[in-house]
């Protein structure tokens, strides 16, 4: 008989749908030769410190560092029955064979191995190793159990993960926070391994930010106008440059140049503005990688805003509720050659959804031949990269959130089968002079797809002193000649009246008018949780190119898998907020990171090298033991440096951040710090400040007590779906938006039409846009059958009742 542990009870129920086992069970599901039972996340933990060594139960610096000869497990406090049950099972001799089911990547390899070494005793394991959740996949897996020695490297990194994460987590935070409380103040200063490194980068964006001093500079801008000919009078714009710059240092200069340019305007001056040089050439542009989840999560949140989080909780849906999706947790941006063969199925799947059936349909007709930018075995690991799978879209049983996400992964699915764009590119140097001096500057290069090819603003040069003539002048037009891919991903071609330039020739004489124009440097923007992303991918370096990224996936902070956690882990702890799409840290981050007396603790450097190491031990490629070896020293040292330094200042009731792009909710914004729950076990028992209430939200009736499990429901980011920005906050009668400040008044009453919403209603309220029907109360007092849908366009409350 077989025991499938699969890793969440939506999975055992999708497994029993396809093998034929009945799904009802409170703790398993029970078939003829076949039981299925399942974990709720984590259903074992490593234990506390105290468990090792009464003596650390104390937090004290002479009893640091705390470095168990060997871990121990306890059982996760969330789900002690469902533990109970299937340790009994794995225990049970009826059962010859194991199936570890649960999520096929590294943390689910922990989930099942840890719970495997706290039961004991088990029979002989075999591994489920999917990318889909469709029946196709979940039967072929089942055809193809692997042996779960194959998977021996993945766990022995997992194992490394979690351990490493626990003694720098458990050791530093302890440190830091005990030499703390020597200063006089008892804030709880939290330490994570990946947590630290990227508060780091936001808190050293913060402190650029502050000091930045913005510089005035000035540009001149040209117009120029050809003066004859079938062309007669057709203009375009024209920018001065000199020496790789275009920035004047002081108005000056900028009028000074201008005031000689416009005495030499006119086409018919002998040193007028004439075509010096000009390039035209066909630019092709590649359709762009396939998603992995970081790029996706980024793609989403310059979009549609959606926080990391909320794009993976969607895609999520998409892969385990709805089948529509291949597993999202991957770093891979290709297909492997065997998923490849199996495209037929999913352009057949497409082409039945008519938003993409145009695109599609020729796919179905003629399938392609993909290149390698597609399909490369050796750049896929333990998953290809996200795709949709060949269960045809109802896109109509889709919320708004999830058909979007969605929408973004099919076509940029398509879009890798479609020819690249291509566009006709010309540029022009105008001189306004005589041609004497430096030759006319050269092209610069075609920067490749996704690349910068200027500095930023706020570090570009400036030029300081007159230059001698001639003055020249930079244009580009940019026309679409084949939109390619770019139509199937919904590009619109680029408009505006630098797009095209009318046809010049070399020697062509202009009429021209130039104008100063003042600006101001500006400072560097704060992350979003896309640029985030993009910095903790590689490890902290900014790296614009795709491929340069892949290079660095290895180096990065965490795991595409756990990227969007450690960002809800800073806003939890009250070291990052979110204002509007910005992630700014607060006064207590800025504290930790400039106090901290080991900088390799928030060295994205570092961090990301570790990563490399976890890599190359599921690889095969390093050991678990050696790592292990490095991480112990590493902690030692560092308790050392921590017990030899001073204590740090104390916070100030103050926003970290000031600047113009803050606003004034930032410059007023603080939280005491409070352990939150389900974070890092260090933050387990500790005391601290009380947390403040949420604001009030607008009155309505008397005042109502909340409904049970409200707070339950706020510990999953629920986003705001009138403004799409904020995120849902428990007041005092109901739940409104984050962004109540800045005008947005989405509010869902606890109680609303004559019922008080449970926590279920609410997420159904939010992201389907209507709750199950149930039984309600009409204005009137009837009581009748119906259901609650969202009314954005209300302001006594966000949801009306419909009966039915």
């Amino acid at each position: 008989m077989q025991l499938i542990v699969a890793e969440k009870p939506s999975v055992a129920r999708d497994l029993a749908r396809v093998l034929g086992v009945r799904a009802s069970g409170r703790h398993y599901f029970e078939g003829d030769d076949r039981v299925i039972t399942w974990c709720i996340g984590h259903l074992v933990e490593l234990d506390e410190p105290a468990a090792y060594d009464a003596r650390w139960k104390a937090w004290r610096l002479d009893t640091l560092p705390m470095l168990p000869t060997a871990f121990r497990l306890r059982p996760a406090p969330h789900a002690r029955d469902q533990l109970r049950a299937v340790t009994q099972l794995l225990a049970d001799r009826r059962f010859t064979s194991v199936v570890n089911a649960c999520d096929a990547g590294r943390e689910g390899e922990l989930i099942f191995r840890y719970l495997a070494d706290f039961a004991g005793r088990h029979p002989p394991v075999r591994r489920l190793w999917i990318s889909s959740l469709t029946d196709d996949a979940i039967r072929r897996g089942f055809a193809a159990l692997r042996p779960a020695a194959q998977l021996d490297a993945l766990g022995d990194a997992a194992r490394a993960r979690s351990e490493a994460d626990w003694l720098v987590g458990m050791n530093a935070t302890r440190a830091i926070t005990v030499r703390g409380r020597a200063g006089g103040h008892s804030a709880l200063y939290s330490i994570g391994r990946v947590q630290t490194p990227t508060l780091a980068m936001l808190v050293r964006r913060e402190q650029e930010i502050r000091a930045f001093v913005p510089r005035p500079y000035w540009e001149i801008q040209g117009e120029l106008t050809i003066p004859s000919g079938a062309a007669a009078g057709q203009r375009f714009s024209a920018g001065w440059r000199h020496g790789g710059t275009a920035r004047l240092a002081t108005a000056a200069l900028a009028e000074a140049i201008a005031a000689r340019d416009t005495a030499r305007a006119s086409a018919a001056h002998p040193e007028g503005p004439r075509v010096e040089r000009l390039r035209a050439r066909t630019v092709r542009e590649p359709p762009p990688l396939l998603f992995d989840l970081t790029a996706l999560q980024r793609t989403a949140n310059r979009r549609f805003g959606f926080s990391a989080a909320r794009t993976l909780a969607l895609a999520q849906a998409l892969y385990e509720q709805h089948k529509l999706l291949t597993y999202p947790r991957t770093d891979a941006r290709h297909l492997s050659s065997d998923v490849a063969r199996e495209m037929s199925g999913v352009f057949a799947a497409l082409a039945e959804v008519p938003d993409y059936a145009a695109f599609a349909a020729p796919l179905v007709a003629r399938p392609p031949r993909p290149g390698r930018r597609v399909v490369d075995d050796a750049k896929v690991r333990d998953h290809h990269a996200i795709i949709p799978t060949p269960k045809p879209a109802q896109l109509p049983a889709l919320d708004r959130d999830e058909r979007r996400l969605f929408d973004l992964v099919a076509r940029r699915f398509l879009a890798a089968f479609y020819p690249d764009a291509e566009f006709a590119v010309t540029d022009v140097w105008i001189r306004v002079g005589a041609a004497t001096g430096e030759p006319p500057p050269a092209f610069d290069a075609d920067p490749a797809p996704g690349t910068q090819p200027r500095p930023a603003p706020h570090r570009e040069a400036m030029q300081d002193s007159l230059p001698p003539l001639p003055d020249r002048y930079f244009a580009r037009g940019r026309v679409r000649l084949v939109a390619g891919w770019q139509e199937v991903a919904g590009i619109d071609e680029p408009a505006g009246p630098i797009s095209l330039l009318p046809a010049l020739v070399e020697g062509q004489v202009l009429d021209g008018r130039f104008t100063p124009v003042a600006k101001q440097t500006t400072p560097p923007p704060h992350f979003s949780d896309a640029t985030l992303l993009g910095a903790m991918e590689s490890a902290g370096q900014t790296i614009d190119d795709d491929a340069l990224r892949l290079a660095m996936k290895d180096r990065g902070l965490g795991t595409p898998a756990t990227r969007a956690a450690i960002i809800e882990t800073l806003v939890k702890r009250d070291y990052v907020v979110r204002i509007k799409q910005q992630l700014v840290p607060t006064a207590l981050g800025v504290v930790l990171i400039e106090t901290l007396p080991v900088a390799s603790l928030a060295s994205p450097e570092l961090t990301g090298a570790w990563e490399a190491r976890l890599a190359r031990i599921a690889r095969g490629e390093d050991s678990r033991a050696a790592f292990m070896a490095d991480i112990a020293r590493y902690v030692a040292e560092t308790v050392d440096a921590i017990r030899g330094s001073a204590p740090p200042a104390a916070p100030v009731n103050a926003a970290a951040s000031t600047g113009p792009e803050a606003g004034p909710e930032a410059a007023t914004y603080h939280r005491s710090t409070r352990p939150s729950s389900g974070g890092h076990p260090s933050r387990r028992g500790a005391r601290s400040p009380r947390t403040p209430r949420a604001p009030k939200l607008p009155r309505r009736t008397r005042a109502s007590k909340p409904a049970r499990g409200t707070r339950d429901v706020l510990d999953v980011e629920l986003p705001c779906p009138r403004c799409q920005v904020g995120f849902l906050i428990t007041g005092a009668r109901g739940w409104g938006c984050s962004r109540w400040r800045d005008g947005c008044r989405f509010v869902i009453w606890f109680e609303t039409a004559g019922r008080r919403l449970s926590a279920a209603q609410l997420r159904d309220l939010v992201t389907r846009g209507k709750t199950r029907k149930a039984r309600f109360r009409t204005q009137s007092g009837a009581e009748i059958d119906g259901r609650l849908v969202l009314d954005l366009d209300s302001d006594g409350g966000s949801a009306r009742l419909v009966p039915g």
